[in-house]
């Protein structure tokens, strides 16, 4: 009886399951779009949900307070105090701290330029000069603490972009094809902020301090004087530089880096030597970015040359003027590595925030 009831339950499950395969043909034939209309309308909605939280952190500008190193520098000091005047070289090492804002990377040279006048190395005919890129970091005023934080120069281009998507795009779309795409079309959006910041902050200590400033150096795209204002272009990235007077005035012409270093080369353009001089209370000016064009000056002899991005000491420009005529100024450190491998992290000293470096002018 046991082994007959077995068998029936045997022999009903076998004429079950074609029934209720065939049934399981059936249903998800009725229904074979759903799941997938569900699954699309799923990933659509958490692609908006995505989209609207990058647009909100792409719009967000959250404030990022991080210390400025304002130790004082040490004073290297030649020759004897003249009417003249003197050349004063500005060497520091700049951190993302210094451009949160326009303001704080004003505050940083003050703080030398107010040692330099309390040690009495400051007067009418001063001529100051600053190390190159200083208006390079520029670009990453306002922005996002991710880019801040950035300890490579990749990284930080990656965060710019990222926040500032629509303009990005359109900037790497009408790029140049240099070989750092995402560096020059970063620098170019940013270009204009950058521009106006960089004529504010050192005019403005210029005039603060009664001096001649050499400001560096800064990347813009075509940049050229128009009516004393800085003004860029849709041509390549240059490298200038600006000269103020005791005004905040600039004085003409501009100074384009001629000769670029391998990592410069990825995103910027050489520019033009101007043929003429720039004139001071102390004399004639020349400023030459870095040391490759130091020998070939003008046709005009400058009486003074100011040289930011010079090498190390170790390797002195090769130029004809005495020593106590020119200043060369070297970099301490950079945010980023702007003057290095794009890939690779600043290496500055802590243990040497800042160099003054003064030379008098012989009397006449």
């Amino acid at each position: 009886m046991i082994e007959t009831d077995n068998l029936m339950i045997e022999q009903h499950s076998r004429t079950w399951q074609p029934s209720a395969l065939c049934l399981g043909c059936v249903v998800p034939s009725l229904g074979s779009d759903m799941p997938n209309t569900i699954r699309l309308f799923v990933l659509g909605l958490m692609a908006a949900f995505a989209l609207a939280l990058y647009l909100d952190w792409s719009a967000r500008r959250p404030p990022v307070v991080l210390l400025s190193d304002l130790r004082p520098a040490t004073v290297v000091s030649h020759g004897e105090p003249s009417t003249r005047g003197n050349l004063l070289g500005i060497e520091t090492a700049l951190a993302p701290a210094d451009y949160q804002a326009p303001e704080r990377l004003s505050r940083k040279f003050a703080h030398y330029l107010e040692q330099a006048r309390d040690a009495g190395l400051l007067n009418s005919a001063t001529v100051v000069v600053l190390p190159e890129h200083v208006g390079t970091g520029l670009f990453a005023v306002g922005e996002k603490p991710e880019v801040l934080h950035a300890r490579t120069l990749r990284d930080a281009m990656q965060w710019t972009a990222l926040s500032n998507p629509w303009g990005y795009l359109h900037a790497l779309w009408r790029n140049q094809a240099r070989d750092d795409r995402r560096t020059e079309a970063v620098l170019r959006i940013k270009a204009p902020e950058m521009a106006a910041y960089y004529q504010h902050v050192f005019g403005e200590l210029a005039a603060r301090f009664g001096v001649t400033l050499v400001a560096g150096s800064i990347v813009l795209p075509e940049p050229r004087l128009e009516a004393g204002r800085l003004r860029i272009g849709k041509g390549p990235l240059q490298q200038v530089s600006l000269v103020f007077d005791p005004r905040g005035e600039v004085l003409e012409p501009i100074w384009y880096k001629d000769r670029l270093s391998r990592y410069e080369g990825r995103y910027s353009a050489p520019g033009p030597l101007p043929p003429g001089t720039t004139p001071t209370a102390a004399g004639r000016l020349a400023v030459r970015l870095g040391c490759s064009g130091a020998p070939a000056l003008t046709a005009e002899t400058p009486d003074l040359l100011a040289i930011p991005g010079a090498p190390a000491a170790t390797e002195p420009c090769p130029v004809t003027l005495p020593a106590g005529s020119r200043m060369e100024v070297r970099t301490l450190g950079l945010p980023w590595n702007l003057l290095g491998s794009p890939r690779r992290p600043s290496r500055n000293d802590p243990r040497q925030p800042a160099r003054l470096v003064n030379h008098w002018l012989a009397a006449p």
